[in-house]
C-alpha cells in the first residue's frame, strides 16, 4: 500500500505562529491592524447619505462616495440594504408634448400652409405620411440621466 511520511512537514506560517506562542502569546485572535475601520456602514454615514439623496435624488453613487470618502460598493450597500431605496428611470412618452413643443408644432404647420398657398391639392397628393416620430432640436435627457432614487 502507501508508505507513511517519516519526516515532519515544514510550513513557515505554522512555524511563525508556534514561535509567537513559545514567546508567551496566549490568544488566537488577530492583532488589531492599522488603517481604515473594518466597516463604514455606520448610523452616521447612513444619515449623511440619506441627506445627500434627499437633497438630490439624481445623485450618483460615485458622487456620494467621493463626498464621504467611502467606496461606491459601501454606498450602494447603505442605499439598497439600510435605506431600502432603488434607482428608477423616468419613462419618456413622446405623445406628452410640452407647451413649447405644441407651440412649435403649430408654427411649423402655419409655415407649411403659407408655403403651400393655393396649391393645396397638388402638394397634398405628394405628401407621404407615416407614424409620427419627434425629432428634437435639443438633446433630451437620456434614460440614465433621468434616473432617480426612490423607496422600494
Amino acid at each position: 500500500m502507501g508508505s507513511l511520511i517519516s519526516e515532519p512537514i515544514f510550513c513557515p506560517c505554522h512555524f511563525s505562529s508556534l514561535l509567537k506562542y513559545q514567546q508567551g502569546r496566549e490568544s488566537c485572535e488577530d492583532d488589531p491592524r492599522p488603517g481604515r475601520p473594518v466597516t463604514v456602514v455606520t448610523e452616521e454615514n447612513v444619515r449623511k447619505i440619506e441627506k445627500l439623496v434627499l437633497a438630490d435624488r439624481r445623485i450618483k453613487l460615485w458622487q456620494i462616495a467621493e463626498e464621504l470618502q467611502i467606496s461606491k460598493e459601501r454606498v450602494g450597500e447603505i442605499i439598497h440594504e439600510h435605506m431600502n431605496m432603488r434607482k428608477i428611470s423616468a419613462r419618456w412618452v413622446p405623445k406628452m408634448l410640452t407647451s413649447f413643443d405644441k407651440q412649435r408644432r403649430l408654427q411649423t404647420s402655419k409655415d407649411f400652409l403659407e408655403l403651400v398657398g393655393n396649391n393645396t391639392d397638388e402638394i397634398c397628393d405628394r405628401i407621404v405620411t407615416v407614424d409620427e416620430t419627434w425629432f428634437r432640436q435639443y438633446d433630451p435627457e437620456s434614460k440614465q440621466e433621468s434616473m432617480q432614487w426612490t423607496k422600494k
